[in-house]
């Protein structure tokens, strides 16, 4: 061998060579035609590729429902709708509507609910949940009637007590007056509290007071055809009181020919401001 070729031949080192992996696109492998297709771009090798298949595979026969685009019409939705389980028509929803104890359930409502809820393509289930939920929030939004009636108590017990013997004048007054002007809607209409408009002390006082004006006024007995008894309010009760037990009248004054008069219908007052 002569100088040049010993120059020439490899140099053995006793270490192993390394080589690099050589990178194929797997899209060679397919034809050409379908390499760029745009259900390809996630498809990142041929392992991603078969499973991609297999789950394919497994929808064919499937029912499947296609989901409309952005310019789809209500028809194109009805066909969804109905393929995701929606009754043919509104009647077919089987409802349990479950009201409050002492709550009458309002036909015409439901049935309008389940005239909404087929136009929105709801399914039994769904139009089921929505209708529970409203019903238990709207009972939460109920005034409490035990807590009514023990509020119309008290209101009844404090206006007694404020008007005295005039009580029933004052209620048939300001009747009278709702009778006369007002209308069965003003008369039931719910205030803030669940309370009736008919009902407010604020107002049955207004009522009472404009009713009572109305007559002395007038000058008549009756109003919208309610007969009145003439009986004094506190207020004017307090005032007579203190006009029998003046300082400098026969009231305090036991030689007076009419102090037992004045003594004995001050009693009477009294006895009507403590009723």
């Amino acid at each position: 061998m002569s100088e040049e070729q010993v120059a020439d031949a490899p140099v053995e080192t006793g270490q192993a060579t390394s080589v690099e992996p050589v990178k194929v696109d797997w899209r060679t492998e397919i034809p050409e035609e379908i390499r760029g297709h745009k259900s390809l771009e996630t498809i990142q090798d041929v392992g991603s590729l078969a499973k991609s298949f297999v789950n394919a595979q497994s929808l064919i026969g499937a029912d499947k429902v296609a989901i409309p685009g952005k310019y789809a019409t209500d028809d194109d939705w009805s066909l969804v709708y109905d393929k995701m389980g929606r009754p043919a028509d509104s009647s077919g929803y089987e409802l349990q509507n479950k009201i409050s104890e002492g709550q009458v359930e309002n036909v015409e409502l439901l049935t309008n609910y389940k005239d909404v809820a087929h136009k929105l393509g709801l399914q039994p289930k769904q139009a089921q949940g929505l209708l529970n939920w409203f019903n238990e929030n709207n009972e939460k939004s109920l005034p409490d009637p035990n807590a009514m009636v023990v509020r119309q108590e008290e209101t009844v017990n404090n206006l007694k007590r404020e008007m005295g013997a005039a009580f029933d004048d004052n209620i048939a007054l300001g009747n009278g007056v709702l009778s006369e002007f007002g209308t069965d809607d003003i008369v039931n209409l719910k205030m803030e509290d669940g309370s009736l408009f008919g009902d407010n002390p604020d107002v049955i006082r207004m009522m009472s007071k404009l009713g009572r004006f109305l007559k002395e006024k007038v000058g008549e007995d009756t109003l919208a055809g309610t007969k009145m008894s003439g009986a004094p309010t506190n207020d004017e009760l307090t005032q007579k009181l203190r006009d029998i037990r003046r300082t400098d009248g026969p009231f305090w004054d036991a030689k007076h020919p009419e102090h037992s008069w004045y003594v004995d219908e001050s009693l009477k007052i009294a006895e009507q401001l403590t009723q």
